[in-house]
């Protein structure tokens, strides 16, 4: 077990959600959330989540809250696993036991690989979550409102479109899933775009889907210095669950613009565990499992009416790669790797720029990819080892947003074949491929089949 851990854990037993102030004005819904390590620090993180609609439309307050305070029980994690306090009290909110018991096992699933990579053995006993203020949710929260009330408990926010389409807000990423989102509901819907702290990639996907000005929801999110001060003075640090992030903010920026539905971009292959044999997932606030969850939490303790839903959940990486293959215009923008995100590039050494290069491959022709990554990312040898953790040769995948081993081989058999068909030599890791033992478990077509919710099977077929 890490020593650290059970040393912070042993000096601050208690972390405190004490309360959040909120401020709404026509421009902008500001948060701000008060976090507390007694003995240790406090923590003042912000949200400022901007609007920009004109025709006013009525939000009750009390729902509003209820997202508001919900967000925070989300944006605690990031502090609370500075320590990993053993106990939660939460002061400013309401909350059931079964309620409670969602929260634990959000926090519990969701930082698995944070324990993971810190080598903590976490058990369900080790953190308990009370909620102190079971009479009154309002006790420690701070509400203004600057002139727009119609009643005591309704709030005027705005949205000038009044068409029969339904309204979609989706959150946008700067990768190739969230623009084959955005083109597959084009006509389909009124395409509302949701970036929190955006960056060129955000801003460029948004620019080439010609998504109006008026249709775009920025949120900055501003972490605390003391949090940021506590990881380089050594506490505890890692892996958060980000989605379930973009889910309550998602929901609440779409409940205060009149917005009907939030329309995710995550796909069949955040399922997969990330540590084989367990159920450690990098991406499980991506997962059917969280979005099942989420979906009857807000339904039974929030009751917004917004409908969150992942609309390309039906389909794999490789159904969203031939799509995205296709979608030319998005090559030169779109973004994933981590490594070169404050650049806005492909660094072209990590393990997600490897495993986007390989599910293209079979859709885009090498000259294509090298225009996008710089290089054949296949013909390097110091990838070997992200490649085998890709292909299932490893205990583990890769900690990033990567598809399914079964779908990576699929992708790497199929251009192995292409090349060959070409009579092109096979590049140093597909030429490694052929010497490994792989069983061959389905193929490039067999992956490829789009179990779409029938009233987007149109929307699908103008790409084929």
């Amino acid at each position: 077990m890490n020593n650290r851990f059970i040393d912070f854990r042993e000096k601050y037993p208690q972390f405190i959600y004490s309360g959040y102030n909120v401020f709404d004005t026509k421009e902008a819904l500001c948060l701000e959330y008060h976090f507390i390590i007694p003995g240790l620090a406090e923590f003042k993180p912000q949200w400022e989540i901007r609007k920009t609609n004109t025709n006013p439309i009525n939000i009750n307050e009390k729902k509003l809250k209820k997202l508001v305070f919900s967000l925070g029980m989300v944006e605690l994690v990031s502090y609370w696993k500075t320590t990993c306090s053993p106990d939660i009290l939460i002061n400013c909110g309401s909350l059931s036991q079964t309620q409670l018991e969602w929260w634990k096992k959000l926090y519990i699933k969701g930082l698995g690989e944070f324990f993971y990579q810190n080598k903590i053995d976490f058990k369900d006993h080790m953190m308990s979550i009370k909620s102190l203020c079971y009479q009154n949710e309002s006790n420690s929260c701070n509400y203004n409102h600057d002139s727009n009330k119609d009643s005591k408990n309704d709030v005027k926010v705005h949205n000038d479109i009044k068409i029969d389409k339904p309204k979609v807000l989706i959150p946008i990423g700067g990768g190739k899933d969230s623009a084959v989102t955005l083109e597959l509901l084009d006509g389909y819907a009124i395409r509302f775009c949701y970036i929190i702290n955006p960056r060129k990639a955000t801003l460029d996907t948004v620019k080439v889907s010609q998504v109006p000005d008026r249709n775009i929801f920025i949120t900055n999110r501003t972490l605390d210095e003391n949090m940021l001060a506590l990881n380089k003075q050594g506490f505890l640090n890692g892996h958060t669950p980000f989605s379930a992030l973009v889910a309550f903010s998602s929901v609440l920026v779409a409940y205060v613009n009149g917005i009907d539905y939030v329309a995710l971009s995550n796909e069949s292959s955040a399922n997969e565990p990330t540590v084989f044999g367990t159920d450690v997932n990098h991406q499980y606030s991506k997962s059917l499992e969280f979005e099942s969850d989420f979906v009857d939490y807000e339904d039974k303790y929030i009751k917004s009416g917004v409908k969150y839903f992942s609309f390309l959940r039906p389909l794999n990486e490789i159904s969203v790669a031939r799509i995205f293959s296709k979608l030319k215009k998005y090559h030169p923008v779109f973004r994933s790797c981590n490594v070169g995100s404050k650049e806005d590039i492909w660094c072209a050494g990590c393990s997600k720029c490897l495993f986007v290069y390989i599910i293209l491959s079979p859709f885009l022709s090498e000259k294509e990819l090298v225009s996008i990554f710089s290089k054949n990312i296949l013909d390097d040898p110091k990838m070997l080892s992200d490649f085998e953790k890709l292909i299932g040769l490893k205990p583990e995948k890769p900690f990033e947003c990567v598809g399914s081993c079964d779908e990576v081989n699929a992708a790497v058999q199929e251009t192995i074949k292409q090349y060959k068909e070409k009579d092109i030599p096979l590049p140093y890791l597909l030429k490694a491929y052929e010497d490994f033992d792989i069983e061959i478990k389905q193929n490039i077509n067999d992956l490829c089949n789009n179990f779409v919710p029938e009233h987007f099977v149109e929307a699908l077929k103008k790409f084929e």
